[in-house]
């Protein structure tokens, strides 16, 4: 991971605690990773499996020289800190990454990091092309496809998403949140011919056995739904929704989902 740069060189790093809070920041270190307190009190490194931080993040409040971030699908309680000097505000990104990419155009995580950027600033296009960048630069970092295929599946470009999160699979087979990715394409892609809701069953219940996560069974339930097992997508979205680790953020949408399903199950046994 490239070491970043002295808090000193980050622009605006200095402004008051009260500018950054709820505001969007890169960080410069990790795939998502930050600090947590444990019952004992000590600090621990927590690096997200299930990428619920990402590189972009939510700044809940700043105090001295930690910003405590939020998870997604979390709400407003705060998941753990980053150190200050670690992060730089979304609105000066762009142009703090393409400063160091012109100091070295070898330099991948700079631009994975502003890749990450304009992803959050709905600049499809440019994050694909620094993805790319990124990816012709450091070819075995599972990472980087996992991210460019999250870009493609947003433009609906069902095969090279696909294509991506099977090679971050690749490079990385124990990895959980690749299959997640995967198995999201095959069973809600828009184009119902590229669907493969038996593929889908099985990478999402590979990733499942790799990780609790239970977002992931919603996406068995999406992918029951499709094959027209009802019952079991039913099965698999309730257990989701009952269990402690579910964020709360996504609750009401799981709900909605859970319904849809029973009505249409339902309406099946008439």
């Amino acid at each position: 991971m490239q070491h970043c740069e002295s808090q000193q060189s980050l622009p605006l790093q200095n402004r008051s605690a009260l500018a950054w809070e709820h505001q969007r920041i890169v960080t410069l270190t990790g795939f998502g990773d930050y600090y947590a307190q444990t019952k004992d009190g000590a600090s621990k490194l927590v690096k997200p499996d299930g990428l619920s931080v990402n590189i972009v993040a939510v700044v809940q409040k700043v105090e001295e020289d930690r910003i405590w971030i939020m998870a997604n699908g979390n709400g407003d309680i705060p998941v753990g800190w980053i150190n200050k000097r670690d992060a730089v505000l979304l609105e000066n990104a762009v142009p703090y990454f393409s400063t160091k990419i012109a100091r070295d155009p070898r330099d991948w995580d700079s631009f994975l990091r502003r890749a990450e950027a304009e992803h959050a600033l709905n600049r499809r296009d440019e994050a694909i092309a620094d993805y790319t960048s990124a990816i012709e630069i450091n070819e075995e970092e599972p990472f980087l496809f996992l991210r460019r295929g999250r870009e493609y599946r947003i433009l609906k470009d069902c095969p090279r998403a696909a294509s991506d999160f099977e090679e971050a699979t690749r490079l990385r087979p124990k990895w959980a949140e690749a299959y997640d990715m995967e198995a999201g394409v095959y069973a809600d892609c828009p184009d119902s011919s590229w669907r493969d809701p038996a593929k889908a069953i099985a990478l999402i219940n590979r990733a499942i056995s790799l990780s609790p996560n239970p977002t992931y069974l919603t996406v068995l339930a999406l992918a029951y739904s499709r094959s027209g097992e009802l019952g079991k997508a039913v099965e698999a979205q309730r257990q989701a929704i009952e269990s402690l680790q579910f964020p709360p953020g996504y609750r009401d949408d799981a709900l909605r989902q859970l319904r849809d399903y029973e009505k249409a199950l339902a309406a099946e046994k008439r």
